[in-house]
């Protein structure tokens, strides 16, 4: 047998190399293509979750100012009843006066 290596058998395996690579290449390719759409889908379904959670903020905003327009009616209430009704009604301080 030969150690050495004739032309044929060196184009062949560089042949066979390159034939591997231009199959790496393609997966890159279609690894790439299939990386772009994802990012562009998560894109679309951020901008979604974005809209939804700004819409939630603003309903909420418009129940707390609700909220705290109901608080105040019903402490103001509470507080006209209290004033009305003599068990609830702060009672005078007496004055004492000092015994010598």
């Amino acid at each position: 047998m030969h150690d050495e290596v004739t032309k044929s058998q060196l184009l062949a395996v560089i042949e066979t190399m390159n034939d591997k690579f231009q199959q790496v290449l393609e997966c890159f390719s279609v690894h790439s293509k299939e990386i772009y759409e994802l990012k562009t889908e998560l894109k679309e379904d951020i901008a979604l979750v974005d809209a939804k959670v700004m819409g939630l903020s603003k309903r909420m905003d418009a129940v707390e100012k609700h909220l705290s327009a109901e608080i105040t009616e019903v402490r103001d209430e509470l507080r006209a009843h209290r004033e009305t009704v003599e068990l609830h009604a702060v009672p005078k301080k007496r004055v004492l006066k000092k015994v010598a």
